[in-house]
């Protein structure tokens, strides 16, 4: 009997602008050069031209649709995968959208864009990084369980894939002694995508709205 209401999209630009970063810093190997130049050395490591190459967006939704535009922006070619495609969304998000297995295989980058179901629960398993382009960037800032994170810790470690920028994990805190956590290609941020000050005001301001809504009688965004 109690009515629950979340905020859809709120907060889409700052969640995508997030996993661009991410992308970036992976590409860069920013956090890398960093910790060379803080130890003292002058060591450089290859980095990666996104212009030109293929982001493949996995989840139709708002961030989804925010994280290709942006990625359009810089150059790049954009593939999309949904559980449930149409003509009308592509044309929307600017995508081609294929198989999952497809866009995998094609795509430079991987960003993940979906909310945590029993459909979407580790959607990319060991069968599906190994599917991944040698040398691909995996970005998730969806959630931890997406991904089969022992199967990508074992891609990283294998110098398969030039680098993964996660904001979530399958355990939250990170515990000490993650195996993710010491991998050397990977830049690591704690669940945090839209913690900036505009986008926690989106935030609250959304929860207000809710709850005027609830109010008034007729609520809005219910999820139950």
């Amino acid at each position: 009997g109690i009515t629950v209401s979340n905020l859809p999209g709120r907060t889409a630009p700052v969640v995508a602008e997030h996993a661009f970063g991410l992308m970036f810093a992976v590409a860069k190997r920013a956090t890398w050069h960093t910790d060379q130049l803080r130890a003292g050395n002058w060591a450089k490591k290859d980095m990666v031209l996104l212009q030109g190459k293929t982001a493949g967006i996995i989840g139709a939704g708002p961030i989804g649709a925010h994280m290709a535009k942006l990625c359009r922006g810089i150059g790049m070619k954009t593939l999309g995968w949904t559980f449930h495609p149409t003509l009308e969304r592509a044309r929307e998000m600017g995508v081609e959208f294929v198989p999952l297995d497809e866009l995998l295989r094609r795509s430079d980058v991987v960003s993940l864009h979906l909310p945590l179901t029993d459909q979407s629960r580790r959607l990319l398993g060991r069968r599906e990084i190994g599917l991944l382009k040698p040398g691909a960037i995996l970005v998730n800032t969806g959630r931890g369980p997406l991904i089969e994170e022992a199967a990508l810790v074992d891609a990283l470690n294998a110098g398969r894939l030039t680098g993964a920028g996660l904001d979530v994990f399958e355990q939250e805190p990170l515990p000490k002694g993650s195996a993710i956590a010491a991998c050397e290609n990977v830049v690591l941020t704690p669940h945090i995508a839209d913690m900036t000050p505009e986008g926690l005001d989106l935030l609250n301001q959304g929860v207000v709205e809710n709850v005027l809504a609830f109010l008034d009688g007729k609520p809005q965004n219910v999820v139950n």
